[in-house]
């Protein structure tokens, strides 16, 4: 892991889009971005949550060790997600673990930084409450997702996927191509589900001409697949 002091690389993020020019310069005078490889650990579960992650690019594992010693994989965040909110909170630990599946840029946010940007950028802070606003509604959107039929739970994560990490098809209006860079078993850990049935409803939105593709690397048909996640169209 190296820690540069130099500005802020993310272009595209909404947050600093709410931002003004000086707010935008204080950000990333006073939070220096971190970079990780794949494989490095941005926190481990236990440790103190001395400061949020802002991720700029590349993507993160939120980890769960299970009681045999095995690896749960909860979610996978990218660019504009919160990962560690727990800092917030003085004595706070993190609650899982959070390693880099690719090549990582975050901005890391200690509890005195925040307080010197409510100093120096104070709509920062609104800026701020409407991204963890925005992260808990999205919570919450998962959690009811987790309570529907596997294969509108499945159409979810292929979804989600698509939509922070996919590229349109320019040969194929309203196609995804999305490296989902999980196994059936991890995407089974995340939606409550056994593999085989992970297995099982792929292989049904492949055979219904949604999805095409294997080992992670798909070509989805979105708006086919959303319907199938909300529940609005029937399963085969």
């Amino acid at each position: 892991m190296t820690t540069r002091p130099d500005a802020w690389i993310l272009r595209d993020s909404g947050f600093l889009e709410r931002l003004r020019d000086d707010e935008r310069a204080a950000f990333r005078r006073i939070c220096p971005d971190r970079t990780f490889a794949p494989g490095d650990v941005v926190f481990r579960e236990g440790d103190p949550a001395d400061a949020m992650h802002v991720v700029a690019r590349g993507r993160v594992k939120l980890v769960r060790t299970t009681p045999d010693g095995g690896e749960r994989i909860l979610g996978v965040v990218g660019p504009d997600d919160l990962i560690g909110e727990a800092f917030v909170g003085e004595g706070a630990h993190y609650r899982l673990d959070a390693v880099a599946s690719t090549d990582v840029v975050t901005c890391p946010m200690s509890r005195e930084q925040y307080r010197r940007l409510a100093r120096e950028a104070p709509r920062f802070v609104e800026s701020f409450t409407e991204m963890l606003t925005e992260n808990l509604f999205r919570c919450r959107d998962r959690l009811t997702e987790g309570h529907g039929p596997i294969r509108g739970r499945v159409a979810a994560v292929l979804i989600d996927h698509a939509r922070r990490f996919g590229r349109d098809r320019p040969d194929r209006v309203g196609w995804v191509d999305v490296d989902v860079a999980l196994g059936h078993e991890e995407i089974a850990a995340m939606v409550g589900a056994t593999r085989v049935s992970v297995s099982t409803a792929i292989a049904a939105l492949r055979r219904e001409g949604r999805l095409e593709g294997t080992r992670g690397r798909y070509t989805l048909d979105r708006d086919a697949l959303v319907r199938v996640a909300e529940g609005t169209e029937t399963d085969a």
